[in-house]
């Protein structure tokens, strides 16, 4: 199989560090009305409710996600000779685009949005494939034959469609895709309707592989320039991990020697819970959570030695399960606490050097574990770009003193013993290395969503409160202020 991209990104790319510069342009996209981000080694996405957050963070992802179904295929001709079927095809790119915009219309609200310098519609609008290979189909799409072609000849038709190697390659926009059959009697092969159904079976199954090698071209350009990978940690993780961990012991109890051929059954499982409970979500989207879920298998040794501090148990891996043990007693996970699940979700979500795009991290964290979780976050930042949409005062604050200040392992120490937490040398340790990076001028963005407008905030202005909480908090404070004044005084 041979591949050649002609690239006409590079024109476009501009280097920062390892990373290229990331924007993402808004325009009237849901609450959105205007908004500019540039993403940094951190960027914290602030404000009220319904202001954009979750909309920007997923315009993120898919400007970088590439389904396996966007390319359209036009036929330009179709040949038979000595029952070798000949396709040759155009790629379609008004059609492309067509079947972007419907994919998109499914996921996000109404609206524009561009990342730049590089996004998932505009490499495979521009890009050039060269490409051969030999490809198997794994399902047949559906045929019609008419009465011409007798049941012996459709049984042969479907088993040799089915069964054959399809030979494809494309040269710039356009392709050829070749299938040998045998034992269909002539006028079968003769009938115009035959042929016209076999055609449209042939460019439907050539659409395949042809999506598939974009995709991989897209991620392999992702990866050059610092992305190696999208995750998307969505709200609502905790009962998505739940559900993963308890069917993964159903079908690790039904056979511990040969689990291979129950992966189509948990998928089939999985798929008939999702639409037994539709909503919160489809099968067919949003996309992010079905590959979130998909996602959750195992987790890398230096993320888990980060975390550490915020378990109060263990973690292990027993018999193929994932097992949570706390004074070495087994908690079976629907009687762990919310918070460890998070955590855990966090865990089996992060995939090192990827494109991180975290929502809502205080979720079910209280305090002292949510400062933690901004460390923990501030750490990773030295190997993976993180986005993060919160709410939370104190994960803000934590990340923005961080790179502020800069503190040393040392006096990381003193704040981790002033609170009893155990298990943290590690994440000591990558903090103080995310500081190094800082030094080469690594920076924290944030942006504060209101009133339709994305606004870039400075880091002396996030410290000095999060904006809209810092100002709720203030009016609080005074009216609590007035009635204690009231109360004493006997103020009306």
């Amino acid at each position: 199989m041979t591949k050649i991209y002609e690239s006409v990104i590079a024109r476009f790319i501009i280097i920062h560090g390892a990373c290229i510069i990331v924007k993402l342009h808004l325009s009237n996209l849901g609450p959105i009305k205007h908004g500019e981000i540039e993403l940094g080694d951190i960027t914290l996405f602030v404000g009220k409710p319904n202001t954009g957050k979750s909309t920007a963070m997923k315009a993120l992802f898919y400007s970088l996600y590439c389904p396996g179904n966007l390319i359209k295929l036009k036929q330009d001709s179709f040949e038979v000779k000595d029952n070798l079927f000949l396709l040759r095809f155009t790629i379609d790119r008004e059609g492309t685009k067509e079947n972007y915009k419907s994919f998109i219309s499914d996921s996000l609200p109404e609206g524009e949005f561009k990342l730049e310098p590089i996004n998932v519609l505009d490499f495979i609008l521009t890009q050039k494939l060269s490409y051969e290979d030999e490809y198997r189909p794994s399902t047949l799409p559906p045929m019609y034959f008419p009465k011409t072609c007798s049941d012996e000849d459709i049984k042969h038709l479907r088993f040799s469609l089915s069964n054959t190697i399809y030979k494809i390659s494309v040269n710039g926009d356009k392709g050829e895709v070749k299938v040998d059959v045998s034992d269909v009697s002539e006028t079968c092969l003769k009938d115009n309707e035959t042929l016209s159904s076999i055609s449209t079976v042939m460019l439907n199954i050539a659409e395949q592989p042809v999506n598939s090698q974009y995709c991989i071209g897209f991620n392999e350009s992702l990866s050059k320039n610092g992305i190696n990978g999208l995750v998307y940690i969505p709200y609502g993780r905790s009962f998505l991990v739940l559900q993963k961990f308890i069917l993964q012991e159903i079908l690790n109890s039904l056979t511990s020697a040969s689990p291979s051929p129950f992966s189509r059954l948990e998928e089939v499982i999985f798929r008939g819970f999702v639409m037994a409970i539709n909503p919160p979500f489809k099968i067919t989207r949003p996309n992010y959570l079905t590959d979130y879920f998909e996602g959750l298998t195992t987790y890398n040794e230096k993320v888990f030695n980060l975390i550490k501090p915020l378990l109060k148990g263990q973690i292990a891996n027993v018999g193929g399960n994932l097992v949570y043990t706390e004074e070495n007693k087994k908690i079976p996970w629907e009687y762990v606490s919310a918070s460890i699940l998070e955590i855990v979700s966090f865990l089996l979500s992060v995939k090192v050097g990827s494109l991180i795009l975290f929502e809502e991290p205080e979720t079910q964290l209280h305090e002292e574990l949510q400062l933690l979780m901004g460390m923990v976050l501030y750490a990773l930042s030295s190997i993976s770009r993180i986005v993060i949409s919160t709410h939370s005062q104190t994960i803000v604050s934590t990340i923005a003193h961080l790179s502020m200040l800069k503190p040393t392992k040392e006096e990381l120490k003193d704040l981790f013993e002033d609170l009893k937490v155990k298990d943290y040398e590690a994440l000591a340790e990558a903090v103080e290395k995310a500081n190094e990076k800082v030094k080469d001028k690594v920076y924290l963005k944030v942006y504060h969503f209101t009133e339709g407008e994305v606004k870039d905030v400075s880091i002396d202005y996030v410290v000095r409160g999060l904006p809209g909480t810092k100002d709720v908090l203030e009016k609080e404070f005074r009216w609590f202020s007035s009635l204690h004044s009231k109360r004493l005084f006997g103020q009306k």
